[in-house]
């Protein structure tokens, strides 16, 4: 362990690509109002798009990768298109398949069809690989599909946390710049990036498919584009789980905060384990004690790093919803954690520089979070009330959750949100399956309860694990979920497991 090469689960904003994308082993890593209220409504979704052609991803591969052609705005489907790459891996028995199965990674801005391009699918969905043609996609702005790349999500040394109308001003400057920079390099996309879009980009290609119905697992941010799609167009929903659930209801404070006091019992369950556990680097030393001295220390004099800029103790807080919300069967955040902590120790912040959302090119993430998931700041006064509220319930965590890193990141941005926090309410379509564990710390139990209750018809299955979604974490959540997809039985309206 201790000085052992790291692995690099790399986790992202109510989202599960940059949590696995290294983590895997060579592989990869509500409101609004309804269809025909929207400029660019659900109908305007259902224009029968160009095929998909078909071809190996990698010579000799069973993955089938190809490019869906679409409206760069929805509400022009006349007008400029942009191609999303997708990709494919056919059923093997495909005399008695069910249809497709559509998978989201998370992100926003999870790159699926990438992930499934390097062996995914069969790493993570073998239940399924007899009875679906198993589909994904790069969502517009990441992966194959005109990815954007105009600065990181969170600017290096510029304040997070900001303790003065400065640095609060500092901030906000930077978030306009990246903004800003997107705009002038990526036009008119950027003003196409929310997850209705994305949704209606969805519906094209279940058309293309050729099936008649949806069925869909979404997972982490995926659960929320999940619940857009079955608010736009319920007629064409088949069988869909919603996992580690995203509420919009939520609003930028509650949701912070939620994730503040469910990070907090992450950081003292992470504690508990290196008592406990022997495999954790820290064994036998008091790591809530050297995580604070770590970081005062980085704060005063930032951590030295081979190649790179030295580590501040900011970076490493917001590395926190990255390494703490465990995802066991995709990547070994806590083992990670504690290695790099003990390297940190010794004056080496490398993990730290590695897993943080200081410095992270994840620009579409970003983007498709501040139409979707804006920060509403009204200034400094705001910002130092909702961090204080942080700290008071998470003493050692306070604000360094995904969702105040995505308040941070939208604080200047210059385009106005278009599809901002309100309830997803959804009726006419097939009873659901919503799932979660009962310790979430990067989607926390609350907003399964709340998403459930906005979606007529659903089944609320809760698992009694730690981690962030139920696939990645409970075996038993991962059964019922094979139960649901395959054989059509839900679990009762409102049950538990494990």
């Amino acid at each position: 362990m201790g000085d052992a090469p790291l692995p690099t689960p790399r986790p992202r904003f109510v989202g599960m690509e940059k949590r696995w994308k290294k983590g895997l082993p060579a592989a990869v890593v509500a409101v609004g109002i309804i269809g025909a209220l929207i400029p660019g409504t659900a109908a305007a979704a259902t224009a029968k798009p160009a095929g998909i052609s078909w071809s190996e991803c990698k010579p000799g591969s069973v993955e089938q990768c190809g490019k869906l052609t679409v409206p760069l705005d929805w509400s022009k489907p006349g007008g400029a298109k942009i191609d999303i790459a997708v990709a494919r891996v056919p059923a093997k028995d495909q005399a008695h398949k069910l249809g497709s199965l559509m998978f989201n990674p998370g992100g926003p801005g999870g790159p699926g069809a990438e992930a499934f391009a390097q062996g995914a699918a069969d790493e993570f969905f073998a239940e399924y690989r007899d009875r679906y043609d198993l589909v994904s996609f790069d969502p517009r702005g990441s992966g194959g599909s005109s990815k954007l790349d105009c600065g990181p999500i969170l600017r290096p040394g510029v304040p997070v946390f900001p303790k003065n109308k400065a640095e609060y001003d500092a901030m906000v400057a930077s978030s306009r710049a990246t903004g800003e920079q997107c705009l002038a390099q990526h036009g008119e996309l950027m003003r196409n990036l929310d997850t209705r879009t994305a949704a209606r980009d969805m519906e094209a290609f279940r058309a293309a498919l050729g099936d008649d119905k949806l069925n869909y697992l979404g997972v982490s941010y995926g659960s929320y584009l999940g619940t857009t799609y079955a608010q736009l167009f319920p007629q064409r929903v088949g069988r869909m789980v919603l996992d580690g659930i995203l509420d919009h209801a939520q609003g930028p404070t509650r949701l912070m905060l939620a994730e503040a006091k469910e990070m907090e019992k992450s950081f003292d369950k992470f504690a508990e384990w290196c008592d406990t556990d022997s495999n954790c680097a820290l064994h036998g030393q008091d790591v809530r004690a050297l995580w604070d001295k770590v970081v005062a220390k980085a704060d005063k004099t930032p951590l030295p790093v081979p190649d790179h800029a030295p580590v501040a103790g900011d970076t490493m807080r917001v590395s926190l919803p990255s390494l703490l919300p465990r995802v066991d069967r995709a990547a070994d955040v806590w083992g990670a954690f504690a290695q790099g902590l003990a390297l940190a120790a010794k004056g080496d912040g490398s993990l730290f520089a590695e897993i943080t959302y200081m410095g992270d090119p994840g620009t579409e993430y970003a983007a498709v979070s501040c139409m979707d998931f804006p920060g509403q700041l009204t200034g400094y006064a705001d910002a130092k009330a909702r961090i204080a509220l942080a700290k008071k319930i998470a003493p050692r965590v306070g604000a360094a959750v995904e969702g105040w890193a995505i308040t941070a990141a939208c604080a200047g941005w210059p385009i106005k949100p278009s599809n901002p926090w309100q309830p997803t309410p959804v009726k006419g379509i097939p009873p659901i399956l919503i799932t979660s564990t009962t310790t979430d710390g990067s989607t926390p139990l609350s907003q399964a309860k709340g998403l459930a209750r906005q979606i007529e018809g659903s089944h609320l299955l809760v698992a009694n694990a730690y981690g962030h979604t139920a696939f990645f974490n409970a075996n038993c959540a991962q059964a019922a979920m094979a139960s649901y997809l395959i054989d059509g039985q839900l679990p009762p309206k409102r049950s538990t497991c494990g």
